[in-house]
């Protein structure tokens, strides 16, 4: 079996480094835990240079992965959502055709986008999955590229999402423009896919009194509310220190912890007593929350969103609204709240068995053989 991937770069022009790429991260995991993802060959295009990231990507030392370089593309995901770079496609699929018969996407809108402009082997089947769709939850402008997203899917044979959560955000906002016929199709289309944690590592001790915030500073992150609900509380008590990736945050409370190196990164945030999520109206799964569970960081998360389906209905520390919030936290530094141990839950998480889930290598395969041929 040949793929060619439609990849979804979101991270190559805020830094340097591509290979921190949460879709490379992702597709890595996929390739090294999946029985087709060590067997298949991939073809994987990459962005060409920009000014913020020389256009090289490292570690895909994988005998079955051919790497294509694009043209340079929009680094604005927003933008590079609609930036499809027609040329390099046409070109890869005029001369390279014959050499995949799958099409794995990350990216439904340049699905959509690859369907309308080719013309030669027009039966390749899609499969693909859905990382983000610009809707208003998000904070997403009003015109944006929710139509080709669904267009995108439409296309496809099966299309993961990372939640069941998910898939009844996108058939929500679709139903607002679609006829019932196409939400009952996307409703077939649509699984959900989870995503998962590299390792499960159990807590080896931590610094007393320290919460980390390891999210983007967004709208739907909830990153001001949370700085003004600690402002509040750094007011009343001067104990504390917030733990956070967010270099600009220079409060008297907070100490960064970011770092270009994962292993790192990963080590600096499992020296925190909890983590927290401060999503409002909006979520997709928190690889962020991930990492830190997997290095036995427990967290204090929504409880709503994708947040049940992560760490189970009867988690200790879901909290409903901002007063709650703020009380659960003030337990958590007094001790008055036990920090629980959440190796169970990153084991449950382990690419390793999220990828089961997937039923990729079985059952899915196996109905696709006949159009593989």
């Amino acid at each position: 079996m040949k793929v060619l991937v439609i990849p979804n770069y979101t991270n190559f022009g805020q830094v340097k480094d591509i290979n921190r790429d949460s879709f490379l991260l992702v597709f890595k995991s996929f390739l090294d835990n999946t029985k087709i993802g060590k067997e298949w060959e991939w073809i994987l295009p990459y962005p060409g240079g920009h000014h913020n990231h020389p256009g090289i990507i490292n570690g895909f030392d994988y005998p079955n992965v051919t790497l294509r370089k694009m043209d340079i593309i929009e680094p604005f995901p927003p933008k590079m959502r609609v930036d499809y770079p027609y040329r390099f496609f046409d070109k890869l699929i005029e001369k390279e055709e014959s050499k995949f018969n799958l099409i794995w996407s990350h990216l439904p809108e340049w699905t959509n986008n690859y369907v309308i402009t080719r013309i030669y082997n027009k039966l390749q089947p899609i499969i693909g999955y859905c990382h983000w769709s610009e809707i208003p939850d998000n904070g997403a402008r009003t015109e944006n590229s929710f139509w080709n997203n669904i267009r995108g899917i439409l296309q496809m044979k099966v299309c993961g999402v990372n939640s069941n959560y998910q898939k009844s955000v996108i058939l929500k906002n679709a139903s607002k423009d679609f006829q019932p016929h196409i939400i009952e199709k996307l409703d077939k289309i649509i699984q959900p896919w989870y995503l998962g944690c590299d390792s499960a590592t159990p807590s080896n001790g931590y610094d007393e009194k320290t919460i980390l915030f390891n999210h983007r500073e967004s709208v739907y992150t909830g990153s001001k509310w949370f700085f003004e609900t600690m402002d509040e509380l750094y007011s009343e008590r001067q104990d504390f220190k917030v733990y956070t990736t967010l270099k600009e945050i220079g409060k008297p409370y907070t100490k960064y912890i970011g770092h270009a190196d994962r292993e790192v990164y990963l080590n600096q945030i499992s020296k925190a007593h909890f983590g927290v999520g401060c999503f409002q109206g909006y979520s997709a799964w928190s690889m962020s929350a991930t990492d830190g569970l997997s290095r036995g960081v427990p967290y204090l998360l929504p409880n709503g969103f994708c947040y049940p389906e992560m760490v189970g209905e009867n988690y200790p520390l879901l909290y409903d609204g901002k007063k709650e919030f703020k009380e659960m936290v003030i337990k958590l530094l007094d001790g008055e709240i036990e920090r629980p141990d959440v190796t169970k839950i990153a084991q449950s998480l382990l690419w390793e068995t999220q990828l089961k889930s997937w039923d990729i290598d079985n059952n899915f395969i196996k109905n696709l053989r006949t159009e593989f041929k």
